[in-house]
């Protein structure tokens, strides 16, 4: 037998085989390569396609921050720009109107929306010609802030003297402290932190705390966080008595996140213009949404010069300014106007007389004024007759009949003397540094110096955001007493003997930042307090009743996603 030949044929028959099972390989390979470059580029342009709907939400919710989503916002998005893909087309289109709806989970759980839902198409296809397309479906939702009948971002405390009942929802994201001989809760009363029968400044209870229930029975309020630590037990003794009415720490109430850009200080809402603001500032502050914006230079001795100009300058874009004559009419800047007693010094009163505002407005559209901002310069220049420092401060006089609705703004103590929106009613907020109600029967001249004169009953119907008086700690850290703040019942400021009259208020108080004008602390020695009748105006609760310029944040959300084949 020849081994040499048999080793020779068996290793030509073993290349065979190996040619032939490389072949095959390689047959089979191929196609898996060009499947997988395939499915390589086709995930590619779907990615494409999935950011290009991402750009357009992120531009929507930029053009949100005003709170609405007009047709110009809609057609003014733009599909991102990426090497190597060209977006074929990108839409927005409205899925239905605007809707009004409850919020469940996320970080404004508990508020309502004004909610518009969408459905985002992108399309895109790479140098290859390979192509995709998505729809998302997703839901912008502007959540206006006056929607509580109390809405305080820090501790709040409640320890009325007079009577007080309170229409309304009391949020806060702080503790809550309800201590009192005559207050009485219509509705919610809620708190992510813990609920104290008791004072914050000291250690007192008074037992006239009274929350109804679902039944429309007044039961008084027991217990508190102190008594009940329990999550379990809490929760049982608020269902007992208030069916969930009480609600603390101990349901999980979640802390309700401020309507303002991400970190944006609160207390810049109310603060001037700045040209180095990002648009998401700009869209939160009250001096660039307004129609009007008007600043008191103290430094220059004229009421009103010609605007542009220095003194009482107008700043407008397109619409019709007043002349000298008209604004005078308008504004009077009072150098020591009257004694402020609870600041103890005289007070520098840039005075806005609505019914001369309206008057010059007269019909015209192009003078229309629907959100007026006022601030002031030059503090070191103003005329200081009575040598105590300058102290500005904007007060609104005449404002019982409003023409339309109205939003008046500024970053200073803010005062409103007599009835406000009481004939007929237009959606109206004030937003100031400290808010002062003066009574309809205040004058200046009564006040020329420490004294209280007597106050008479006066109807206030309007939105309220402003700063307000702090307990500077509480008595169970600091050992003794504390100077109180105020509490809500002080929030609006009174100059006057209010003993036995009534100040009536239907709207939203909201507080955001502790004053950084108005610093001095409540005591009662300058000042009787009225009967407090007090609610929330449901009518807030219909977005077309919201006042100019409504605070609202921009939140644009995923519901659905599916591709286009």
């Amino acid at each position: 037998m020849n081994r040499n030949g048999f080793a020779l044929e068996s290793a030509l028959f073993l290349m065979l085989l190996i040619a032939t099972l490389i072949a095959v390989t390689v047959t089979g390979v191929i196609p898996t390569v060009r499947t997988s470059s395939l499915d390589y580029r086709n995930a590619r342009v779907t990615y494409a396609a999935e950011a290009g709907a991402d750009a357009i939400m992120a531009q929507l919710e930029i053009a949100l921050q005003d709170g609405v989503l007009s047709d110009a916002d809609l057609a003014a998005v733009v599909p991102p720009t990426i090497s190597g893909f060209n977006y074929d087309a990108v839409t927005v289109t409205r899925m239905g109107g605007i809707t009004v709806e409850t919020i469940t989970d996320g970080p404004f759980a508990g508020l309502y929306s004004l909610t518009q839902n969408m459905e985002i198409n992108s399309r895109v296809s790479d140098y290859q010609n390979n192509r995709s397309a998505v729809v998302v479906t997703a839901k912008a939702q502007a959540i206006p802030l006056f929607q509580f009948g109390v809405f305080f971002e820090k501790d709040l405390e409640i320890h009325n003297g007079p009577a007080m009942t309170f229409e309304g929802w009391v949020h806060t994201n702080g503790n809550l402290y309800l201590s009192s001989v005559s207050s009485w809760y219509r509705s919610l009363l809620t708190t992510p932190n813990q609920v104290f029968h008791n004072r914050k400044d000291k250690d007192q209870s008074n037992n006239g705390v009274w929350i109804e229930d679902a039944f429309g029975v007044d039961n008084r309020l027991d217990f508190d966080s102190r008594t009940h630590p329990v999550p379990a037990d809490f929760q049982l003794q608020s269902n007992n008595k208030f069916d969930n009415r009480l609600k603390s720490g101990a349901y999980g109430v979640d802390s309700l996140s401020l309507p303002l850009p991400a970190g944006m200080p609160a207390h810049s809402i109310m603060e001037p213009r700045v040209l180095a603001d990002v648009q998401a500032v700009r869209a939160a502050k009250f001096s660039w949404k307004a129609d009007y914006y008007v600043e008191v230079d103290l430094g220059d001795n004229q009421q009103c010069n010609s605007p542009p100009g220095i003194g009482t300058e107008w700043i407008r874009d397109t619409q019709t300014l007043p002349n000298v004559g008209s604004c005078n009419n308008i504004f009077e800047l009072e150098p020591d106007a009257f004694y402020e007693g609870r600041e103890g010094r005289f007070a520098d009163a840039f005075t806005v007389d609505l019914a001369e505002l309206f008057a010059w407005v007269g019909g015209d559209a192009s003078r229309e004024v629907r959100i007026l901002y006022i601030t002031f310069k030059n503090l070191g220049g103003g005329d200081d007759p009575q040598s105590d420092g300058v102290y500005p401060v904007v007060r609104i006089k005449n404002g019982s009949l409003l023409v339309n609705p109205i939003t008046i703004a500024t970053d200073f103590p803010i005062y409103i003397q007599g009835d406000y929106n009481t004939i007929g009613w237009q959606p109206s907020a004030v937003v100031g540094d400290a808010m002062n109600w003066l009574s309809n029967a205040w004058t200046d001249a009564a006040h020329q110096g420490p004294g209280v004169t007597n106050a008479s009953s006066t109807s206030y119907y309007l939105a309220v955001l402003a700063g307000h008086s702090a307990t500077p700690w509480d008595w169970f850290d600091g050992g003794g007493n504390a100077p109180y703040g105020g509490g809500l019942e002080n929030y609006p400021r009174f100059l006057e003997r209010w003993s036995g009259r009534t100040a009536t208020f239907s709207g939203s108080l909201v507080s955001l930042s502790e004053s950084q004008y108005a610093l001095a602390q409540w005591s009662g020695a300058y000042y009787n307090p009225p009967n407090r009748n007090w609610s929330f105006d449901t009518r807030f609760e219909d977005p077309t009743n919201l006042p100019p310029g409504t605070p609202v944040v921009g939140s644009v959300i995923h519901t659905a996603f599916r591709p286009v084949y």
